[in-house]
C-alpha cells in the first residue's frame, strides 16, 4: 500500500500538490473518463515528505502508517518496545506523558527516548568528521531528504552521511547493546520514516506516527491517567541532553557546535528551499562547501512534520523548545567533567563502535533522464507555444515554477496539455471562434431550413391531396365494382335463361326432326299406293279389293298427316314463343352489357386516376426524400462532420 495515497473522488486537479512537491516525477496528472482532471501520485517516486497532504484543501491526499498493527500487536501481547521522539512533548506538552504510562501499562516493554539516540547521531557525527578530515557530509536524520537523494540527486550518494538518524541510533543501541529481541516501534512526527525503517531489515518494524496514534486511542476509548506529572514519567534508556533539540530547524547544527563550536556547519530547512539548494550543492566546488550540510524537509523541523497532525503555532512550539532548551543544557553541564569534557562523549567513546551505527545507500526508484532540448520542443509545440513570450508565460496554475518545467513534465508523459491555463485559454479562443463561425452557419442553416420546410410542407400538401384523391376514387371503385358484381349475377341468370331456351329449341329441332320424317314416311306410302293403284287399274279384275286397300291406306295417311301438321303447328308456335323468349333475353343482355361496359370503363378511368396519383405521390416524396438529403446534409455541417 502506498504511504501517501490519494481519493480520487475529492480530488479537483487543483494542482496544488504539484507546486509544493519537491519530486518532479512523484505526480502524474491524467484527465479520467468523465473528463475530470486528477493528480495521481507514483509512489516509486514520491518522497513521502506530506508536504501535498498539508498542502491539499480538498482533503483528497493522505498517508499511512503502521498504527493499527501495533495497537492489534500490542492487544495480541508480544513483546514490544517502543522509541520516542521528542517531538511527542512539544505537540502534546500537557498529556504525552500520560500517552506513554498508558502505553507502559497496556504492556511496552521498553520504552527509549530518541533524544538519548540524537546524542549518539551527534557524537557519531563528530567521531566520523574527525576520522576523515576533509570530508563533506550532508546530514541524514531527515528521511525525506534521503528519499529525495537516492532518487534525484543520486550525485550526493557519495556525500551523504554514513552516520545512522537518531532514530535508527536508539534502535541499534537498543538492539545491540541492550540485547531487545522483540518489536520495535518508532513513535515518530514523520510519514518518511517507513522507507528508513524498511531499509534497516527489521532494526524497527512499526513507524506509529504521533497523529494516529493520539486518533488510535481514541478510537479504542482509551482512557488516560488522570494523576502525575512529566517528572513523574522516566524512560527506560539512559538520559538524552541536547540532543533533544534535534527537532527543531537546525538541530543538528546546534548540537554539533555546542561540541565542536569552530566546526562548519550550514543548515536549511522547507520544502521549497532545501531541495533547489541541494541541487546547487551537487555543482559547489568542494572548497566552498562546509563541513556538514544539515539539511531538513519540514519549515520549522520534526516539530512541524505531517504525522504530528496539529496545525504548528510558532509561538507556543518555541516557547516550549526554549524551556526544553534550556533544561537539557543544564543537565548537560551537570555530566561535564572538571576539565570541561562531555562524560557523556566518554562514555560513548568506551562503549560505542562507530561501524554499528553507519550504514551504505543504494539509489532506488526510476533513473531520472535528461530530458532531450528536441522533446521540450515538442512538448511546447503540443501546449501550442511557439513564441518566446508564450514559453516565459509562467503563471504557475500547472503548479510548476516555469513553463518549461511543464514542457519537461509533458515530454516525460507525467502531465497533459490540459493542465495549462494558457492552453485552456487559447482552446476556449478558438472554441469561441468555433462558434461564432458555427453560430453564422447556423443563422444561414435557419434560414435555408425555412425555404426547406416551406418546400417540405407544400409537398406534404400535394400528398395529402393526392392521398384523398385516391381515397375518393377508391370508394367510387368499391361503388362500381360491387354494381357490377350484381350484374355478373343478372348476365348469370340471364346465361342460364337463354340455356333453358336454348334446350327447348333443341328439343323442339328433335320433334321436328321426327315430324318431318313421318312427312316422308307417309309421302313414301303415298307413292307406294300411286303405284300399287297404277298396278291394279291395269287388272281390271281385281279393281274393288284393290282400292280398299288403297282407301285404307289413304285414311290411314291422312290421319297421320293431319296428327303430324297439329305437331308441327304445335311446334312453330313453341319455336316462335321460346325465340320471341330468346330474342328478349338478348336485348336485355345487351342492355346490361352496356351498363356492364360502361362501369368498366368508368372503373378504368378511376385506375388510371389512381395510377396519375400514385405518379404525382412518388414525385411529392421525390421532393421529400430531396429535402431530407438537403437537412442531412446542413445537420452534417452544423455538427462539423
Amino acid at each position: 500500500m502506498s504511504l501517501i495515497a490519494i481519493d480520487e473522488e475529492k480530488c479537483v486537479g487543483c494542482n496544488s500538490c504539484i507546486r509544493v512537491c519537491p519530486s518532479p516525477l512523484a505526480n502524474k496528472a491524467a484527465i479520467d473518463e468523465n473528463g475530470k482532471s486528477i493528480i495521481r501520485i507514483n509512489d516509486n517516486m514520491c518522497i513521502k515528505c506530506g508536504s501535498c497532504i498539508a498542502a491539499c484543501t480538498h482533503k483528497a491526499r493522505y498517508y499511512s502508517d503502521d498504527a493499527d498493527e501495533f495497537f492489534d500487536a500490542l492487544e495480541k501481547g508480544e513483546e514490544i518496545a517502543l522509541i520516542v521522539a521528542p517531538a511527542i512533548m512539544v505537540a502534546y506538552v500537557d498529556s504525552w506523558y500520560k500517552m506513554l504510562t498508558w502505553l507502559r501499562n497496556k504492556g511496552v516493554k521498553l520504552i527509549y527516548d530518541v533524544s538519548f539516540g540524537a546524542d549518539i547521531c551527534t557524537w557519531g557525527h563528530i567521531r566520523y568528521v574527525q576520522k576523515n578530515p576533509g570530508k563533506k557530509i550532508v546530514s541524514q536524520p531527515c528521511a525525506a531528504i534521503v528519499n529525495y537523494i537516492l532518487r534525484y540527486c543520486r550525485e550526493l550518494i557519495p556525500s551523504l552521511s554514513p552516520v545512522v538518524s537518531p532514530m535508527m541510533c536508539t534502535a541499534v543501541y537498543m538492539r545491540k547493546y541492550d540485547g531487545f529481541r522483540g518489536k520495535i516501534a518508532a513513535i515518530s512526527p514523520c510519514v518518511a520514516k517507513k522507507d528508513e525503517f524498511t531499509r534497516s531489515n527489521g532494526m524497527i518494524n512499526y513507524n506509529v506516527t504521533v497523529d494516529r496514534l493520539v486518533k488510535g486511542m481514541k478510537e479504542r476509548h482509551v482512557v488516560l491517567p488522570t494523576t502525575g506529572s512529566p517528572d513523574d514519567f522516566s524512560y527506560d534508556s539512559p538520559a538524552g541532553y541536547v540532543g533533544a533539540l534535534y527537532p527543531m530547524p537546525g538541530g543538528l547544527k546546534e548540537n554539533l557546535r555546542i561540541h565542536v563550536p569552530e566546526v562548519s556547519c550550514i543548515n536549511s530547512e522547507g520544502s521549497t528551499k532545501v531541495y533547489p539548494e541541494l541541487e546547487y550543492y551537487a555543482t559547489v566546488r568542494d572548497m566552498y562547501k562546509p563541513v556538514v550540510f544539515d539539511v531538513l524537509n519540514c519549515e520549522f523541523g520534526c516539530n512541524s512534520g505531517p504525522g504530528v497532525g496539529k496545525e504548528y503555532d510558532v509561538f507556543k512550539r518555541s516557547t516550549v523548545l526554549h524551556d526544553i532548551r534550556q533544561a537539557k543544557n543544564g543537565q548537560r553541564k551537570q555530566v561535564l567533567t572538571k576539565k570541561g569534557e562531555d562524560s557523556q562523549f566518554i562514555e560513548f567513546d568506551k562503549k560505542l563502535r562507530l561501524e554499528d551505527f553507519m550504514t551504505t545507500y543504494e539509489p532506488i526508484g526510476e533513473t531520472v533522464e535528461v530530458v532531450s532540448e528536441e522533446k521540450i520542443a515538442e512538448a511546447y509545440k503540443t501546449l501550442r507555444k511557439t513564441s518566446e513570450e508564450d514559453r516565459n508565460y509562467d503563471c504557475h496554475a500547472c503548479g510548476f515554477k516555469s513553463c518549461r518545467e511543464m514542457a519537461k513534465a509533458i515530454a516525460r508523459g507525467i502531465n497533459v496539455p490540459e493542465n495549462c491555463r494558457r492552453y485552456i485559454q487559447d482552446n476556449m479562443k478558438l472554441e469561441e471562434e468555433r462558434v461564432s463561425r458555427l453560430n453564422a452557419e447556423l443563422e444561414a442553416t435557419t434560414k435555408e431550413l425555412a425555404g426547406i420546410i416551406e418546400d417540405l410542407a407544400r409537398s406534404i400538401d400535394d400528398v395529402n391531396k393526392e392521398v384523398n384523391l385516391i381515397s375518393t376514387n377508391g370508394r367510387e371503385n368499391y361503388d362500381k365494382m360491387n354494381e357490377m358484381a350484381s350484374f355478373m349475377d343478372e348476365l348469370n341468370r340471364m346465361n342460364e335463361g337463354i340455356n333453358n331456351m336454348m334446350k327447348t329449341i333443341d328439343g323442339n329441332v328433335e320433334n321436328y326432326g321426327a315430324m318431318t320424317a313421318s312427312v316422308k314416311d307417309i309421302a313414301g306410302k303415298i307413292n307406294l299406293l300411286s303405284l300399287n293403284a297404277s298396278i291394279e287399274s291395269a287388272r281390271a279384275g281385281e279393281a274393288g279389293r284393290a282400292f280398299a286397300v288403297v282407301a285404307e291406306n289413304i285414311r290411314e295417311l291422312s290421319d297421320g298427316s293431319k296428327e303430324s301438321v297439329a305437331t308441327a303447328e304445335d311446334n312453330e308456335q313453341s319455336i316462335r314463343e321460346s325465340i320471341d323468349k330468346v330474342n328478349e333475353t338478348v336485348s336485355e343482355f345487351s342492355e346490361k352489357f352496356g351498363i356492364f361496359t360502361r362501369l368498366v370503363d368508368q372503373a378504368k378511368d378511376n385506375s388510371s386516376a389512381i395510377s396519375q396519383n400514385g405518379v404525382n405521390i412518388k414525385g411529392s416524396m421525390d421532393k421529400v426524400n430531396q429535402i431530407a438529403d438537403r437537412l442531412e446534409v446542413i445537420v452534417h455541417k452544423a455538427s462539423g462532420k
